[in-house]
């Protein structure tokens, strides 16, 4: 499944309520949240809605299309100070369409611990507001579930 930018916005607004309500109650692990994914085209980012930020740091979190790809060129070519021979901002306005399926529902969000403390990961893990079945104790990965399942949450 794939996520429309508005669908998208929503799982980023969710995740933030979420987040807080856990940083309420494990302040100790200071929590951050990013968007992951293990396996074929592996990556990572910090939970963001900057496009552009997106496209440079985990590109495979968005669906395969020569924009995204001409965004990414061009990210390069600014941080470089090389010439541009279009403007990033239309290719990132055609992208930005609100219609447009650009988001992997696959992708994971997860909660990184900014200090390890074990005991309050696994009850972390255990908490019911986490989808016990990807969340395993012994590991040290909170994931708070895919963008196609927190994009379906009421």
């Amino acid at each position: 499944m794939k996520l429309n930018r508005v669908q998208f916005f929503r799982v980023v607004q969710r995740v933030g309520y979420l987040r807080a309500g856990l940083n309420g109650d494990y302040p100790e692990l200071k929590l951050r949240a990013v968007f992951s994914r293990f396996g074929l085209d592996a990556g990572q980012c910090d939970m963001t809605t900057d496009l552009r930020k997106i496209v440079l740091d985990f590109p495979s979190m968005l669906s395969p299309c020569s924009d995204v790809s001409l965004l990414r060129q061009l990210g390069f070519k600014i941080k470089k100070g090389e010439p541009l021979a279009c403007d990033p901002g239309e290719v990132e306005n055609r992208l930005l369409d609100p219609d447009l399926k650009l988001y992997c529902g696959d992708v994971l969000v997860e909660y990184r611990c900014g200090v390890l403390k074990y005991d309050s990961i696994r009850r972390l893990q255990q908490d019911s507001r986490l989808p016990a079945e990807l969340n395993t104790v012994g590991s040290i990965r909170v994931v708070a579930g895919s963008l196609a399942g927190l994009s379906d949450v009421d």
